[in-house]
């Protein structure tokens, strides 16, 4: 029979305890490999831009901060009325397409001002909501593009576009970008 000392003894429940408690925090831990990685997806719900009140919409723009000096031009030349005066939400380029792709009608974007060309996963989104685009070009990297059920529909928006003396392209599917 082995007898072990009273240290001894001491040391193997320390041993003991802190194996316990290493074991305890790992088993809260995931191992690599263990556990597969989310996946994006690319159905992303449109984000929440807010709408503008109906009394005060006029023509709802959205996109790149980096155009606001090009929409303020063009609202300063335009003649329209204050229930036609253009609004430009300016939360980034990304975030304008996802909105703008959302859908059609007086619940969604008229336009979307970009600083880069519509990439070709925005384009299906649009395309998936049944929405026809037309892009205006105002130098590069500059672009604005128009829901063509909007030109239309929406009060003043035929009007401000004609205010800009350009003529405007169908967007078709983009070859690169995602």
């Amino acid at each position: 029979m082995t007898r072990f000392s009273a240290t001894a003894g001491k040391v193997a429940s320390k041993q003991l305890l802190l194996a316990l408690a290493a074991a305890a925090l790992l088993a809260g831990c995931q191992m690599p490999g263990l556990t597969p990685p989310p996946q994006q997806t690319a159905a992303l719900p449109p984000p929440a831009v807010p709408k503008p009140p109906p009394e005060a919409r006029g023509i709802w723009i959205v996109g790149s901060p980096a155009l606001r000096g090009t929409i303020d031009q063009a609202a300063a030349k335009y003649s329209g009325g204050p229930d036609t005066k253009p609004h430009l939400d300016a939360r980034g380029t990304a975030t304008g397409f996802r909105a703008f792709c959302g859908g059609v009608g007086l619940d969604h974007p008229d336009m979307v001002a970009s600083d880069r060309p519509i990439s070709a996963a925005e384009y299906q989104r649009c395309r998936a909501a049944g929405i026809t685009l037309t892009e205006y070009g105002f130098g590069p990297k500059r672009f604005v593009y128009v829901k063509d059920s909007h030109m239309m529909a929406v009060p003043g928006v035929n009007d401000f576009v004609a205010s800009w003396g350009q003529t405007g392209k169908p967007v078709s599917a983009p070859t690169t970008g995602s």
